[in-house]
């Protein structure tokens, strides 16, 4: 028992949601070292905006 059971709080305080996946295609190993991934439906290169 934690404290905050041990004081009466059973909330809970957060729950994870991770939709199922379907992986149809992958990327040989060398491209998927360069992009981070070999399944091309989880990649998400980062383009940050300019100021």
């Amino acid at each position: 028992m934690n404290e905050a059971q041990a004081q009466g709080f059973n909330w809970e305080l957060a729950r994870a949601y991770i939709p199922w996946q379907r992986y149809t295609e992958k990327w040989d190993p060398l491209e998927g070292l360069r992009k981070g991934t070999i399944f091309p439906e989880l990649y998400m290169p980062y383009h940050p905006t300019a100021r």
